[in-house]
């Protein structure tokens, strides 16, 4: 099942990218974040060209706490991981290639260190159902990827704050374990790796660009990150957003994934709150309460008219 092995591989590697968006540093201090602070995704990834996830993923920052990594702790930031979409295409089986369609579901978390924002931990929980068309019948799947990584950093030069022209290696030391199973009809295929790498990159920033997503225009600046065996990402960090605002996955020749920025909070950047409200809320219902108060008189003024006896006819003498 080498084509369902590289899928899970290439989807890893795609979220990995995604929520790793502040070990790609920018021109600008690395984000200031909050809990409940999220972004949600469009995502498209292709696996080779023949099978492609399309659907959203949101991270949610969870809080800072220490942890721990092959005996280094760390001060960082947990997040959360959520996501939900379509798969579609054509996979290799045992009766041959056959056409695919169904769903899946992502869940897991994400532990970044403080000083650089770089990934140190990860969790994810891949699960797709649907049917495969091997004609003339239709077979139920099931698919499922366990991924637990974890990442020590052993050299790194790669922080905030950054200028356009900065370049740096970032050597880690990463340790992983996952399952992955397979299963249609009554065939299965079960299995299990784990190993000890190392992870390096260089990473560069390239330039200041303007981009645009659906959740709006944004200044971003574009990073490179590139590793040896000529796969690379670019990563457009918008710092009104505290994320990426876009990402780009290559395997060296062609593109095979991509993430645009739907919908954001970046409390950090919001209007500061007064009762739970922010200076705009307060200045509408002072015009509410202005609007009001003057209608009320308006009212108060008009019965006090009703309310006076009739005096007399104008040139009427009184008796």
């Amino acid at each position: 099942m080498r084509a369902s092995i590289l899928l899970a591989a290439v989807l890893a590697f795609a979220l990995l990218a995604l929520l790793a968006f502040s070990d790609r540093g920018a021109a600008v201090s690395g984000p200031l974040l909050t809990p409940g602070d999220s972004w949600t995704y469009r995502t498209n990834t292709s696996i080779g060209g023949a099978f492609y996830l399309v659907g959203n993923v949101t991270l949610t920052t969870k809080g800072g706490e220490r942890v721990s990594v092959d005996g280094t702790t760390y001060d960082a930031v947990r997040f959360t991981l959520s996501g939900a979409g379509t798969a579609n295409g054509t996979v290799a089986t045992q009766l041959g290639p056959a056409r695919a369609s169904g769903s899946w579901v992502l869940s897991g978390n994400e532990v970044l260190e403080s000083a650089g924002l770089k990934v140190i931990s990860s969790v994810l929980d891949l699960e797709a159902s649907g049917t495969l068309h091997a004609a003339p019948l239709a077979i139920p799947f099931q698919l499922s990827v366990q991924n637990t990584t974890t990442f020590r950093l052993v050299d790194d030069s790669w922080r905030f704050p950054l200028e356009i022209g900065n370049s740096s290696v970032v050597a880690r030391r990463m340790n992983f374990s996952e399952d992955f199973r397979f299963f249609y009809g009554l065939q299965s295929t079960p299995l299990h790796t784990q190993g000890s790498l190392w992870w390096n990159a260089t990473y560069t920033l390239e330039a200041q660009v303007a981009t645009d997503t659906p959740a709006g225009h944004f200044d971003a600046y574009r990073i490179r990150e590139a590793a040896p065996d000529g796969t690379y990402g670019l990563f457009y960090y918008a710092p009104a957003t505290g994320n990426d605002a876009r990402t780009e996955a290559y395997n060296g020749t062609a593109k095979v994934a991509t993430s645009e920025l739907t919908s954001y909070r970046y409390q950090a950047l919001e209007p500061a709150r007064f009762f739970g409200l922010s200076g705009t809320d307060w200045a509408i219902a002072g015009t509410a309460v202005a609007a009001v108060g003057g209608a009320v008189a308006i009212l108060w003024i008009r019965r006090r008219r009703q309310s006076r006896p009739p005096g007399p006819e104008p040139n009427q003498p009184q008796t």
